[in-house]
């Protein structure tokens, strides 16, 4: 008797559990890229202020994004960096226009000239993160990356920011100029 109410209390648990993991709506992520960037060139970047800095967001951001930089090589620095870093939180929904474009990586190893913006017009959900790739030397953005949908699916706020920057990221397979990744994994394991 006992355990079959043990069983029922447990099996009502699980029910409740999923039935709020279905709540959890998907975050949408895509990415932009300037065809007229030579990637292959950035070591270091530095950061702009976070627009919009609200619930000490912003750093939890920062800090995510410092890290996917420095997992690809690129060096933080003050002093003549090669990129610029901004992002931004938009609590709002949002259009934005993104492209229709080649995965990066393709086309950083190929440089193909006979590829095309095809213009695609998005309607993000509230809860949008933008982040942008500036060069620094001009001041055109060469990279964005954005994910929408992410405010209220946040269990655990610091993992919950991190994966999402993690996911933006995801779209920017690329290294900093001279650095090896396989070297450091090697370096690591020693």
């Amino acid at each position: 008797m006992i355990f079959s109410r043990l069983f029922y209390v447990f099996a009502a648990g699980v029910l409740v559990a999923l039935a709020g993991c279905s709540n959890a709506r998907k975050v949408f992520v895509e990415h932009d890229y300037s065809y007229e960037t030579n990637f292959k060139s950035y070591s270091t970047y530095t950061f702009l202020e976070c627009e919009r800095d609200t619930n000490n967001l912003c750093t939890e951001i920062y800090e995510a994004i410092r890290r996917q930089m420095q997992a690809r090589g690129y060096k933080l620095t003050a002093e003549e960096p090669t990129l610029l870093v901004n992002y931004g939180i938009f609590y709002d929904n949002l259009r934005y226009q993104g492209y229709m474009q080649p995965v990066i990586k393709s086309w950083v190893d190929t440089e193909n000239d006979s590829f095309r913006y095809e213009p695609v017009k998005y309607a993000l959900e509230k809860g949008t993160l933008i982040v942008s790739l500036i060069d620094a030397g001009s001041d055109q953005v060469v990279w964005r990356g954005y994910a929408s949908g992410i405010l209220g699916n946040e269990v655990n706020p610091n993992n919950y920011y991190r994966n999402v920057v993690r996911k933006i990221f995801d779209q920017y397979p690329l290294f900093a100029k001279g650095y090896d990744p396989r070297r450091y994994t090697e370096d690591i394991s020693r």
